[in-house]
């Protein structure tokens, strides 16, 4: 138990402070911190934390500047932790973008890779070449084809700059053309063509084969491409008719959805004239005869085209003096040099491919200019001279492989296109010089057909109607069973040539009937007129001329019933091979 307190320890009362004492006097109403009186600003009132940036200002102070206001109010709202916050968002986003564009970029790498892979394995190119040069052959070869690669017409400007940019490389001897010199001091010098002729026989074959594709490929987009104009600055090619200048007034409307319109200061020539190319293969060192010969032909054919006819004929007999230059012995036995005519004399002396080539572009020749005597002497020449030579069943003549048709199987495209890239590509052996009389082969028979087609139409046009349609029925059955026989053969120039010469036939079959139908109407109605007036036999003739016209009609219809069925078949092989495909407009 606790002592009891002392009273001395207590404050006496007396000396203890007097608190003032309290008064009821006004409360103090502490005002929102919204809400403020200026002199609150000076003075603010004992309570809750005056916050200035969350009152608004009185009207009589100016307002800050925009830049200071937004630099105040973000640098309130980002803090240190939400800064790192938003680097760190920013430079994910980063990194995933970049990691999304160098994948998609890869992807079109693949993509782009896997592509020239197909077409190097349909159109093979001089593996001794770059990766350019190889580049730019196999490009152009495959927008020749533009039904192998899903398109529908050539772009014959981008085949000119692919082809133009390859002759460049090949013909400088600091890239690809090491080993490459000059003919005769300069080479030869062509009036209107300029210094052609080079000596590449120092070359690889595979090299001045690459070469002869090259030059050809750019002197038939210089056929294509004669009377465009390019437009440099636009980077567009357009037909002279479209381009705006002083020599065009009036110029063609633009097709619709093209913008651009080409200006004739800024144009110049789209392709050098295709005589360029043509002679520079055939005064070029180097190229065997058959690569020769085809420049002739190609260049003689572009000659009729342009309606030099005179100017064609000499070319053909050059193209006659290049076939006969590789024969051995004596040519006169086997061809007439004035005119091309075979001679077929018995024995061992056949003509050579290249000898009936020319002789067969001879008479096309010479029917196009109207001397149907000749024309009909060449084709009947060439024709028995085929149909000496000699059988075989195992000749096969070596060419580059052809390219393989789109498919809409994805998985087969797909294990296609694994094999191209793992499989290296063969480049193909060579093909002959044509210096040697050709084979009779299943597949030779087309181009019998095709001589009998010639024939027939001569013959109808010119002599005996009956003549010219019996032998154009028969050039149609002959190319109709060599399509069976051929079947799914792989020589698929075979089987295009036979459905071509089996779609001229029927049309030139279809066209004579239907004259022979016509006239034999006009007969049989003229002759009813006759029989009218006539005292004896009129009647007889009218109803002679009757049977006539059933006759034609009656074959008519055997006929459309033929093409009907032959259809399907003509199309699956030559539907876009019979097309000779032409270049879209301003590309």
């Amino acid at each position: 138990m606790l002592p009891p307190r002392s009273a001395i320890g207590r404050i006496q009362s007396h000396i203890r402070p007097v608190l003032p004492p309290r008064t009821s006097g006004p409360n103090v109403h502490l005002r929102p911190f919204t809400q403020r009186t200026r002199l609150q600003l000076l003075s603010p009132a004992q309570g809750r934390p005056q916050l200035p940036f969350l009152s608004p200002l009185a009207p009589a102070r100016p307002l800050p500047p925009l830049s200071i206001h937004l630099r105040q109010h973000f640098g309130r709202l980002i803090s240190t932790e939400s800064r790192e916050h938003y680097k760190r968002r920013f430079s994910r986003v980063t990194k995933l973008s970049l990691s999304f564009y160098a994948i998609l970029v890869l992807f079109s790498v693949v993509k782009l890779g896997v592509y020239q892979e197909d077409i190097e394995h349909s159109w093979p190119t001089p593996p001794e070449w770059s990766w350019k040069s190889r580049w730019c052959l196999r490009s152009a070869a495959a927008q020749q084809n533009p039904e192998e690669i899903g398109q529908l017409m050539t772009n014959w400007p981008m085949v000119a700059g692919y082809l133009r940019e390859l002759l460049e490389r090949l013909e400088d001897p600091e890239i690809e053309g090491k080993g490459i010199i000059e003919q005769d001091e300069g080479g030869f010098l062509v009036e209107g063509v300029g210094r052609t002729g080079l000596d590449v026989s120092a070359k690889s074959e595979p090299w001045r084969r690459g070469y002869f594709q090259a030059l050809m490929g750019a002197a038939k987009a210089a056929e294509n491409l004669d009377g465009w104009l390019t437009d440099r600055k636009q980077r567009i090619s357009a037909p002279a008719e479209y381009v705006v200048g002083p020599s065009n007034p009036r110029p063609k409307p633009m097709p619709v959805g093209q913008k651009k319109v080409p200006q004739e200061e800024d144009c110049e020539q789209a392709s050098p004239s295709p005589e360029s190319f043509y002679m520079k293969v055939l005064t070029t060192r180097g190229f065997d005869t058959r690569q020769k010969l085809d420049a002739a032909l190609a260049y003689a054919d572009w000659l009729d085209f342009k309606g030099l006819g005179q100017t064609a004929g000499d070319m053909y007999t050059w193209a006659l003096d290049i076939a006969a230059g590789g024969l051995e012995g004596d040519v006169s036995k086997i061809v007439d040099m004035k005119n091309g005519v075979l001679k077929n004399s018995k024995g061992a002396d056949l003509p050579s491919e290249n000898l009936l080539r020319v002789s067969t572009a001879l008479a096309v020749h010479n029917a196009r200019q109207g001397n149907l005597p000749t024309a009909l002497s060449l084709f009947t020449s060439v024709l028995q001279a085929r149909r000496s030579l000699p059988l075989s069943e195992d000749f096969t003549m070596p060419a580059f492989p052809p390219p393989h048709k789109n498919s809409n199987d994805i998985f087969a495209s797909l294990f296609k296109s694994i094999r191209n890239v793992l499989v290296p590509v063969t480049y193909p052996e060579p093909l002959p010089s044509g210096d040697k009389p050709p084979q009779r082969t299943t597949a030779s028979a087309c181009e019998e057909a095709g001589l009998m087609t010639y024939i027939g139409e001569i013959l109808f046009a010119s002599s005996s109607k009956e003549l010219g349609l019996a032998w154009t029925r028969d050039a149609v059955d002959m190319a109709e069973s060599t399509m069976l026989d051929l079947g799914k053969s792989d020589d698929r120039d075979a089987r295009t040539r036979c459905a071509q010469c089996a779609k001229v036939g029927l049309e030139n079959w279809k066209t004579m009937i239907s004259s022979l139908v016509a006239r034999s109407l006009k007969e049989e109605q003229e002759s009813r007129e006759q029989a009218k007036s006539a005292w004896f036999g009129g009647e007889r003739r009218a109803q002679a001329k009757t049977l006539e016209r059933r006759r034609w009609e009656a074959e008519d219809a055997i006929l459309e019933d033929r093409i009907r069925r032959l259809f399907p078949l003509l199309e699956g092989e030559s539907g876009l091979d019979t097309l000779a495909p032409n270049s879209s407009l301003f590309v």
